[in-house]
């Protein structure tokens, strides 16, 4: 953590009031725990996730710069005259449940589904290898050695069988670097700061719930009473995203005066001029209360929207192995309904 932020007065100031708090982290662990029986999926899994963090050896700075543990604690950083008490942790940890719940629901459909659309693919996959290994070259045979004259369908399909014999190890090689590749994205820094249980979840977060995440890490910030400055260079560091990391710590570099601010070479598009309007709201309590609400409207925004060209993809790739599902079919029985055909007379 850089030295303008530990030099700000209220860090010493949290610092303080986190050992407190951390004292009773084993009770945060349990409300959350509990909390996280009232609901299920990727929420429960998340709420899990943070409970056993508090469960361990819990770090100051780490709180600061990850919102979903910010978010389960402020209530009783934000009360400092208040003595850390059962019903202080329970609000706290209820504050930030609510605050999650939010939060998840941000989460597009096509990631919701994405682990299991994968699993589809590489079974449909691995059905379609064994079709070629073992069944088409069994039927080829027979086919020759009745002398069968195949339709022209059926000839193709035993020459893409030919490529898929040829090529079949790719499948295994691919499954096998995904299962590797997540693997050192878990182990890693980002990884185990990330709540998603994949590296392909965690990369293709939806924009508005990334912007979304930003505010809600601000406004928590700018409640604690960290300048505006701080809190932009703190919310760098929880984002997914890199441009919105580096945009976030250019506009922290840039929060000197409002005169340098209205330059506007750190504003965003006018996609989301709403944040920008809050990032030039002079008063603090009215650019918490901004930020609150524009990460509500980019949680409700994402929730309807989808990553359209994975949803293409998925789709093309499905209708491609369909379509190999039922030309495979069509080979084999075609050659032997024209032989019964002929043998029949039909």
């Amino acid at each position: 953590m850089g030295n303008s932020i530990k030099s700000d007065p209220i860090y010493e100031s949290l610092a303080a009031r986190w050992q407190e708090i951390s004292e009773s982290k084993l009770e945060f662990a349990g409300d959350i725990t509990r909390l996280s029986q009232e609901t299920d999926g990727i929420l429960k899994s998340n709420l899990l996730q943070i409970a056993a963090w508090f469960k361990q050896d819990t770090n100051f700075d780490e709180l600061l710069e990850r919102p979903e543990l910010l978010a389960t604690c402020i209530s009783a950083l934000k009360s400092q005259r208040s003595p850390i008490n059962p019903e202080l942790i329970e609000e706290s940890a209820r504050d930030g449940f609510f605050q999650m719940v939010n939060n998840a629901f941000s989460r597009p459909q096509i990631m919701k589904l994405l682990k299991f659309r994968l699993a589809l693919l590489f079974a449909i996959s691995g059905l379609l290898i064994i079709f070629s290994i073992f069944l088409a070259p069994a039927f080829e045979l027979i086919y020759d050695d009745f002398e069968i004259q195949i339709p022209s369908v059926t000839a193709l399909v035993f020459t893409a069988s030919h490529l898929i014999r040829a090529t079949w190890w790719l499948l295994p090689i691919l499954v096998l670097g995904l299962f590797i590749n997540n693997l050192i994205w878990r182990c890693s820094t980002a990884g185990q700061k990330s709540l998603a249980s994949n590296w392909i979840d965690h990369e293709f977060k939806n924009i508005r719930g990334e912007l979304g995440n930003w505010c809600w890490h601000t406004a928590m910030l700018l409640e604690l009473g960290w300048s505006p400055k701080n809190a932009y260079l703190l919310a760098s560091k929880s984002v997914s995203k890199n441009w919105i990391s580096k945009w976030s710590e250019k506009l922290a570099q840039n929060h000197t005066t409002e005169t340098h601010l209205r330059e506007g070479d750190w504003l965003l598009d006018d996609q989301f001029d709403l944040l920008n309007q809050a990032i030039l709201t002079p008063s603090h309590q009215s650019k918490i209360a901004l930020l609150k609400e524009i990460s509500n409207y980019y949680w409700s925004r994402s929730q309807t929207t989808s990553q359209w060209w994975i949803q293409l993809i998925f789709n093309l790739l499905f209708w491609l192995i369909g379509l190999l599902a039922l030309l495979a079919v069509l080979a084999i029985g075609l050659p032997v309904l024209n032989l019964i055909f002929s043998l029949t007379g039909f």
